[in-house]
């Protein structure tokens, strides 16, 4: 005797959505990123959805948070709000706070995959490109 029919109806339904084809539309950031893996896969982790609202507190409340938890020993914390630090900076197109934040992310980060982003910020000619593409990316999504 075999397994009960509400079992076999799963499976067909989990083969059904494996022949689902995947989506060939590009995202708007992989658009504007232009085949460049490493710019689209360093801007998809620090890209915000809603800027607005890590811009409320602002910058400089996220250093000092950054710095406060760094004097603590608190490193992913401290990464995490350099890391907010840097998002806004590369929102309002400010290169210098880019490469400083994001540099200060790399120090921090002991996951290599995560530190190869942030790295990506440290060359002068990777940030401009990336916020240049950010500043477009942002100009396309967000209504005033």
């Amino acid at each position: 005797m075999g397994p009960p029919s509400f079992f076999r109806r799963k499976k067909e339904a989990e083969k059904k959505e494996e022949k689902t084809p995947k989506s060939t539309e590009k995202s708007l950031l992989e658009e504007l990123c232009r085949g460049d893996n490493e710019l689209l896969s360093s801007l998809s982790r620090t890209v915000l959805l809603d800027p607005r609202r890590l811009q409320k507190e602002g910058v400089d409340s996220y250093v000092e948070k950054a710095q406060e938890f760094e004097e603590k020993k608190d490193f992913l914390r401290a990464r995490v709000n350099y890391q907010a630090a840097g998002e806004v900076a590369l929102y309002e197109g400010k290169l210098a706070q880019v490469q400083k934040f994001f540099k200060k992310c790399a120090e921090l980060e002991s996951n290599p995959e995560y530190r190869q982003v942030f790295v990506y910020y440290s060359k002068k000619a990777n940030a401009e490109k990336a916020l240049k593409t950010a500043q477009e990316y942002y100009a396309r999504t967000l209504k005033p």
